[in-house]
């Protein structure tokens, strides 16, 4: 990246604030300049007590002075009051243009992404950024104003001191910030391997039964220590850049007392100053030290906020390789599918092989379609390509007689609805996990579509019916429950076709039952593609697709391909097993 890119980008984030910038920026001057008063008081003070100003002038200052000091005071409260808020402003809009481009992304990023690494480029990045606005860039803003004001003030007092503080200065700064920048990359790398710590964290966590169960448990420890070494290097890495940073600014600190008590010195022999004066540049030489020391101390949050930045420029340089350009809208009512000659690989593998090779078929508006297949068969490929989550490599999708790819996004997500074997659902209420919090959706448009799902008396049945609080991700509601909540999600939604992946074996009687209704009225006229790993749910359907090795084995009605003994499906039924994947496909 560019040198200074990031920064150029950061300054562009607080372009649309520029109002509340502006209004920090004047109280922050006010609060950069009051430091300098108070050794100004001190220095009168001093003079005119040489030179025998009466006892009323002198607490005069004194008072003034006090006031100064209460006034500070005030000025920090409020500098952190608009400096936090300013921070949220701006960081919490970019959470929110993050994590709209991340869900933008296709699946070949996901695929090589993990959650956790989204979380920590996403919030923790941005949290670098937020502490660097309402702390660093308060101070540093501040400190700017100080400097620039003891210089200034010294020039008045004597042209010669003021030109040579500004020298030091000048090399001061310079060689904080040149140390600043070479920590920028380090820091970077940190954050880019907590990131990835993060990620493999999320996995073993989501694992975690499976790991107890088979004996997994040792090589996720140790899976974990090495992605924490990295970390723990990383750290190291840019210690030592900070380490270094404060070392060289301490020893220019000393330095330049050294010389302002050597300069005094000089000037009061000569008798060029007071002795009012000589305690203003010295007082004013360690003034410069609080402000250039805080700086340096805030160095790693600068490096910080950096590496986030360059983090988040990359992760929005990312870009999906769906094409979002069409503007063909699709028809109303039910749609028809027509895939021709349809193949596709996952890119992103080593060595890509075909998922599905060549599948062309027909489903009329108003159809439904059984897809079945022993797990690799290319059923989920098929139903991510159908959603437009991935690209064919070759071959082509229509929806109503229109090529999906001309269709935009927007309009194909508002015609589609899908439900996956494994429904995510949150630790909030029913009612919220029904209607993804879209407070357009009634308690009223609920108990209707409950209702016409035969699904009413089971929420009524909850302990607090609708307002009923699921545990974390759900907990509190079997799998077969969690799918009574996906299929009403879909028909609140009222999709033209819908794709289903039907639920597990794994649920009792009762909740099959209910699933089961809910799913044959969810499909009343609307087109719908079924991935069925259950026979008995193909019986319902109109069509069956058996799918081997990415090709077609079968195709045709459910009902002729039933009577037909050498048909695929018909020796799946004679053999008797429901559960398509205990036998596969020849």
């Amino acid at each position: 990246m560019a040198d200074g890119a990031h920064w150029r980008a950061f300054a562009e984030l607080l372009r649309p604030q520029r109002r509340l910038v502006a209004v920090m920026g004047a109280v922050l001057g006010v609060a950069g300049a009051l430091p300098l008063v108070g050794p100004l008081l001190i220095a009168r003070f001093i003079d005119a007590a040489i030179d025998g100003a009466s006892a009323r002038w002198l607490t005069t200052l004194a008072l003034i002075y006090i006031g100064i000091g209460i006034a500070r005071q005030v000025m920090s409260l409020l500098v952190a009051w608009t400096a936090t808020d300013l921070a949220w402003r701006v960081t919490n809009e970019l959470r929110s243009e993050l994590t709209d481009h991340v869900l933008g992304l296709d699946l070949s990023f996901h695929r090589s992404t993990s959650p956790g690494e989204l979380v920590s480029r996403v919030d923790g990045d941005v949290t670098a950024l937020s502490d660097f606005i309402a702390r660093f860039a308060v101070k540093a803003i501040a400190a700017v104003v100080t400097l620039i004001g003891i210089v200034v003030v010294l020039l008045f007092q004597d042209w010669r001191v003021g030109i040579g503080l500004a020298v030091y200065l000048t090399l001061a700064i310079a060689t904080v910030f040149r140390l600043r920048n070479h920590a920028v990359d380090e820091a970077a790398g940190e954050q880019a391997a907590t990131g990835r710590m993060l990620g493999e964290i999320e996995e073993r966590l989501i694992g975690a039964d499976d790991l107890r169960s088979n004996g997994g448990g040792s090589h996720a420890i140790a899976t974990f220590q090495v992605a924490s070494r990295r970390v723990l290097n990383a750290a190291l890495q840019r210690e030592r850049q900070g380490v270094a940073l404060w070392i060289i600014s301490n020893a220019v600190f000393v330095v330049g007392g050294l010389m302002a008590l050597g300069l005094d010195v000089v000037l009061l022999r000569n008798g060029t100053i007071s002795l009012g004066t000589a305690y203003l540049i010295f007082q004013y030489t360690q003034i410069m030290r609080e402000p250039l020391g805080k700086l340096a101390d805030e160095t790693e949050r600068v490096q910080r906020a950096a590496g986030g930045m360059v983090r988040t420029l990359e992760l929005l340089a990312e870009s999906s390789t769906i094409d979002d350009s069409g503007e063909a809208t699709l028809s109303s009512g039910a749609i028809s599918i027509s895939i021709n000659d349809l193949s596709f690989a996952y890119a992103d593998e080593d060595d890509p092989q075909p998922v599905l090779d060549g599948i062309s078929l027909e489903l009329g508006a108003g159809r439904t379609l059984g897809v079945l297949g022993r797990t690799g068969s290319g059923k989920t490929t098929l139903a991510r390509l159908l959603l437009r989550l991935v690209e064919p490599t070759d071959g082509s999708i229509a929806f109503s007689g229109v090529d999906v790819s001309k269709v935009s996004l927007a309009d194909l997500r508002a015609r589609t609805g899908v439900v996956s074997q494994d429904v995510h659902l949150f630790g909030t209420s029913i009612r919220d996990n029904l209607t993804l919090y879209d407070e357009s959706i009634t308690d009223a448009d609920l108990r209707a579509a409950l209702d016409e799902l035969d699904l009413l008396d089971w929420v009524d049945g909850m302990p607090r019916g609708l307002d009923t609080t699921l545990g974390p991700d759900g907990s509190g509601l079997s799998a077969g429950e969690g799918q009574l909540i996906a299929l009403t999600r879909l028909f609140l939604r009222s999709p033209d076709f819908v794709l289903l992946d039907e639920a597990s074996s794994r649920i009792d009687p009762e909740t099959e039952r209910r699933v089961t209704a809910a799913f044959d009225r969810l499909l009343a006229g609307r087109t719908a593609i079924v991935i069925a790993h259950r026979l008995s749910t193909v019986e319902r359907l109109d069509e069956v697709l058996v799918l081997d090795r990415g090709r077609v084995l079968e195709h045709g009605e459910t009902s002729v391909l039933r009577d037909q003994p050498g048909s695929r499906y018909g020796q799946l039924l004679a053999i008797g097993l429901d559960a398509v994947d205990e036998i596969g496909t020849p």
